[in-house]
């Protein structure tokens, strides 16, 4: 995958949930899922915003990481990072991703991801998105979500 920014670059003196944030884009980044899936609570959930579904469960988290590196991962074609912020409740970064289609085209979808620290992990993310960009990287799994109460 193709990427122009400067994440995975972490910044000096912050705290360890926001370290634990940078870890997490970087095991993403790499496809490994383990090292992915250590980072996130035990309860840790995903909220899509604004078509308001949730995937919660340490189970159904893994299956979407399964899919996304088998699937999902390999049509984002590149990346580019606009902005990240981070302080005592979360990291968020603001991202574009091109994504291919089976028939050649390309699409780029602008996304902000909110990485919200728990006590000790990650308590999951809250993906601000396009519904096509979320059956892209969601794949089935988007029909399996719930409603956000």
């Amino acid at each position: 995958m193709t990427r122009t920014d400067q994440i995975g670059v972490v910044p000096r003196g912050i705290g360890a949930l926001a370290q634990m944030a940078f870890r997490h884009i970087e095991a993403e980044d790499r496809g490994d899922i383990e090292a992915t899936l250590a980072t996130f609570e035990d309860d840790a959930c995903f909220e899509l915003h604004p078509c308001g579904l949730r995937l919660a469960g340490r189970e159904r988290i893994r299956r979407y990481y399964e899919q996304f590196f088998a699937l999902a991962r390999p049509r984002c074609t590149g990346y580019t990072v606009h902005g990240q912020a981070y302080g005592e409740n979360a990291l968020t970064v603001e991202i574009t991703v091109t994504v291919a289609y089976p028939d050649g085209g390309r699409r780029d979808f602008r996304t902000l991801t909110v990485f919200p620290y728990g006590e000790t992990a990650l308590r999951g993310e809250r993906i601000y998105a396009d519904i096509e960009f979320f059956r892209v990287i969601f794949g089935t799994l988007l029909a399996e979500m719930e409603p956000l109460r």
